[in-house]
């Protein structure tokens, strides 16, 4: 089975649940015939929906020990020991499937079937598949939010945001829609919108690690990031492991100059038992901007050839920052190589991101691109790259937004060497208008992120 398909039934450990099943009507229920199997399964729905995923993964696992005959549990957790597993997942997947599923709810037999279509390779299948159990069940949140998650998936936020209007509207306990809704206006630049539904998110769910989180991403975005730090440390002090906050952090600080402040975050993270991906990642990304601040572009180059950090299966900073020195030493097939292998990889990802994280990607592809174009002197080139890079990129996320802003300033640098002051101005303006910080900063070093020259 190709592995698009294990990523898309992760989606069916369903994100949220909050409202109580016993208030519902006997159609929403699940299939066992353990209360304790039922309970330990509403205690994985309780931790999926707050995002504390090895939590929830603990409760399926309980849950299938409890009831093996549990199908939608079963389900889950064959999803769940994928990484550690893949021939056992498989085995349990298929197990599932051969069920008889008749007297299932219409709920449950809509993840098994999706599963199945995935399995099968049907994806095309799967928006008729959701919209025929949802003419059964029109008021069931499980399938609204995945209707709503499908959207999400995509990109497709004009569809996805009604649906989670409608779904905090039916099952109020669903804060998981307001998290959702606070990313899509972020995404859209409705920063006063965003911050409106990620602290009616908080209101509901104070005792909830994500609402802080989700938060302080939006802070970031628009610089405020002592009130980002604040937000994220509560997440930490509400749930030790709630390893996002911890990469939030790194990533503010990382990018805000505080490399100090992010080392001390990877350290307390690596204490509280962060995973090692998550510690490496922040490891890389402290590495490669400390590097990129003090222009050391052959020692970057150099840790390519040695370290994990620039993967030949990855897109990340690392590589950014890699492809960045090339360029800067004028080393144009070292940085092309590197195009090509982005390239490469998109290629690859098209079996199995979604829509949303292709765009992400290219947006990458077309920076890099637009940098060299840049160094190598073509500004009107290099500006058409980079602009199609900002086009594509959002605030979504703190991570995506900084990306942005950092692409931003690069155009500004760009049109000001190309003499075009009054458009760079105008920009300056209006990335002010988000984030004041960035603009402060790239005033402070001359209107230099490159260090190009007037022409």
């Amino acid at each position: 089975m190709k592995r698009w398909m294990w990523l898309t039934l992760a989606a069916v450990i369903v994100v949220g649940v909050g409202v109580s099943l016993v208030a519902l009507p006997t159609e929403y229920e699940w299939t066992t015939s353990s209360p304790e199997a039922l309970a330990a399964f509403e205690a994985a729905m309780d931790a999926q929906m707050k995002l504390y995923y090895e939590d929830a993964r603990e409760y399926i696992q309980r849950a299938v020990e409890l009831d093996p005959d549990f199908l939608v549990a079963k389900l889950m957790s064959a999803d769940s020991m994928y990484r550690e597993d893949k021939e056992q997942a498989e085995k349990v997947l298929e197990e599932v499937l051969a069920e008889d599923i008749s007297k299932l709810t219409p709920r449950e037999q809509f993840f098994i079937e999706r599963a199945r279509a995935y399995h099968e390779e049907r994806r095309e299948d799967i928006d008729g598949l959701l919209e025929r159990f949802l003419a059964e069940a029109p008021n069931d949140p499980y399938l609204l939010n995945q209707q709503a998650l499908q959207h999400w998936s995509r990109g497709e936020f004009e569809e996805a945001e009604p649906l989670y209007m409608r779904l905090k509207d039916i099952a109020p306990n669903w804060v998981i829609a307001y998290n959702q809704l606070g990313y899509i206006n972020m995404s859209r630049g409705r920063f006063d919108e965003a911050e409106e539904y990620f602290k009616s998110y908080r209101f509901i769910a104070p005792d909830q690690a994500n609402p802080y989180d989700s938060l302080g991403e939006l802070f970031v975005a628009l610089g405020r990031y002592d009130e980002a730090e604040e937000s994220f440390e509560r997440a930490i002090e509400i749930k030790s492991d709630f390893w996002a906050a911890y990469e939030h952090i790194a990533l503010m600080k990382t990018f805000s100059g505080d490399l100090e402040g992010a080392r001390e975050i990877l350290e307390r993270g690596k204490t509280a038992g962060i995973p090692e991906g998550y510690a490496m990642a922040m490891g890389c990304l402290e590495q490669s901007m400390a590097l990129s601040n003090s222009r050391s572009w052959e020692q970057i180059l150099e840790l390519a050839e040695t370290s994990s950090c620039v993967d030949k299966k990855h897109v990340n900073f690392s590589k950014v920052s890699t492809h960045l020195a090339a360029c800067e030493l004028g080393k144009w097939e070292t940085a092309e190589a590197i195009e090509t292998e982005a390239e490469e990889i998109f290629a690859k990802a098209k079996e199995s991101a979604s829509p949303k994280d292709l765009e992400r990607l290219r947006a990458v592809i077309e920076h890099m691109r637009g940098v060299r174009l840049a160094l190598q002197g073509d500004y009107g080139g290099a500006a058409e790259k980079l602009r199609t890079a900002d086009q594509t990129l959002t605030y979504i996320e703190a991570g995506s937004a900084i990306f942005k802003l950092y692409n931003q300033m690069i155009i500004a640098e760009l049109l000001l060497a190309d003499g075009k002051d009054a458009d760079a101005h105008a920009l300056m303006s209006k990335v002010r208008g988000v984030n004041p910080a960035w603009v402060a900063e790239f005033e402070d070093a001359g209107h230099k992120v490159l260090g190009l020259e007037r022409g």
